[in-house]
């Protein structure tokens, strides 16, 4: 059978196992070994080395403590007092607490590193609270779900820091790389609401008069949210500034985010329990993905696969652009099957020789990369927020109903993809800034 067929066979199967419902890991992982056992045996000792060699990589300690701290914040009532302030200071605006919740978001995503988080908990806060207030539908679950969606690109983000250790790049150049490209859609979203609820202020109204608060309040409700502020300032601040590595930022982190639960006492011990264990599923989950595709590549390495990839790829017309733009493709598509870590964790190191090939930045490509992952995570059918959202929405909303309200948003992420992508800088500036 000639090499062709053979990675043909060995991506066609892959994908087949992974739509029926098999575990990523497990997909994977058993592809792998299936072609090893029938193409090359003797590539089967390589995966023993996958077990023992990829979960003590130094760079990993940075994710459970990110993790945690994300966990820990979840649980403050932290986010309570931020939708406060948001229902204050933006409430008499039309379309301000649809506006507010993505600031919110924004800054949730800047101490958590991951989606889940921030989706559920303003699913939770903020969606009774725009219902109550007679917004639209539409406007509420699409300010949520792309307001969510930014825990993946704004730091500390943990897919820039599984991207990172696959393709060997400074984890702190691309924290500092998805600041702009984050603030960017966050105003994009921003202006989107204000715009059309000014338009159309039935979908958004503001709040009655007899609602309105004084500057005094609206200054207060500010200062109630202080911690996170600082907190955001330590963990990034000391990453940025040389103090410390990322892996130590995160310790920082999670010691912050315990003492904010003390100072709000909401750390309990079930908060605790609740958030060790939820860290340890994501870690564990996380690090049987990177496990498999470890043993994936392996495999697909040793049936020669890789240097045939990378000439049929770098054969294609279009050029540079052309090339990038499939890659891009691949990564929205799997983004409707597969979780962000797992599809970093395949395809970080089989784009990575063509990039290198190309003369890529990879710090740019990577910024490109995410923001994808943003874009597949709403696209419709099976982008996870959409589902993590109608997990937390009553039941009278239905599926149908949440794919109606992303699509504005999901324009605005192709819009702001399409500008990172063809004015770099955007995403380069800052980390040429800082060094």
């Amino acid at each position: 059978m000639s090499l062709e067929v053979i990675t043909f066979l060995y991506f066609g199967v892959m994908f087949a196992v992974l739509f029926m419902g098999l575990p990523v890991a497990f997909g994977l992982g058993g592809t792998a070994v299936l072609f090893a056992a029938i193409f090359s045996p003797r590539s089967l000792l390589a995966i023993p080395s996958a077990f023992f060699s990829t979960p003590w990589n130094s760079v990993l300690v940075t994710i459970p403590m990110f993790l945690l701290m994300g966990n820990l914040i979840r649980y403050s009532g932290i986010a309570d007092a931020a939708y406060e302030a948001v229902y204050k200071i933006f409430g008499h605006i039309a379309g301000g607490l649809a506006a507010g919740t993505v600031l919110v978001c924004t800054v949730f995503a800047a101490v958590t590193g991951i989606t889940p988080p921030a989706t559920i908990t303003m699913g939770q806060i903020a969606y009774p609270s725009m219902m109550k207030y007679k917004y639209s539908r539409k406007i509420a679950i699409g300010s949520i779900g792309a307001g969510g969606a930014l825990g993946a690109l704004i730091p500390p983000s943990v897919p820039f820091i599984f991207y990172g250790l696959l393709a060997n790049a400074s984890i702190g150049d691309l924290f500092l790389a998805g600041v702009i490209p984050g603030l960017m859609l966050a105003t994009f979203y921003v202006t989107y609401i204000l715009v059309r609820c000014r338009v159309q202020p039935e979908i958004g109204p503001a709040l009655p008069d007899d609602q309105r608060f004084t500057r005094a309040e609206k200054v207060r409700s500010v200062l109630d949210i202080w911690p996170f502020a600082v907190l955001i300032i330590i963990v990034l601040g000391s990453i940025w500034g040389g103090i410390a590595t990322p892996a130590e930022s995160a310790c920082f982190g999670a010691a912050g985010a315990m003492l904010i639960n003390m100072m709000y006492r909401q750390l309990t011990w079930q908060v605790f329990r609740d958030s060790m264990v939820s860290t340890l599923s994501l870690c564990g989950m996380g690090f049987w993905i990177l496990i498999g595709a470890n043993i994936y590549l392996n495999i697909f390495n040793a049936l020669g696969a890789q240097d045939l990839l990378t000439q049929l790829v770098l054969g294609m017309p279009g050029g540079e652009n052309g090339i990038l733009f499939m890659m891009m493709l691949i990564v929205l598509v799997l983004g409707m099957v597969m979780d962000d870590w797992a599809i970093i964790m395949l395809c970080t190191p089989l784009f990575l020789p063509i990039i290198n090939e190309l003369g890529i930045n990879k710090i740019w490509f990577g910024t490109l990369f995410i923001v994808n992952i943003q874009i597949a995570y709403l696209s419709p059918p099976f982008g996870f927020v959409l589902f993590w959202i109608k997990g937390i929405l009553p039941k009278s909303v239905n599926m149908g109903q949440v794919y109606n309200s992303v699509w504005p948003f999901i324009v605005l992420q192709v819009t702001g993809l399409l500008l990172i992508f063809f004015f770099p800088q955007i995403a380069l500036w800052l980390p040429n800034l800082m060094k």
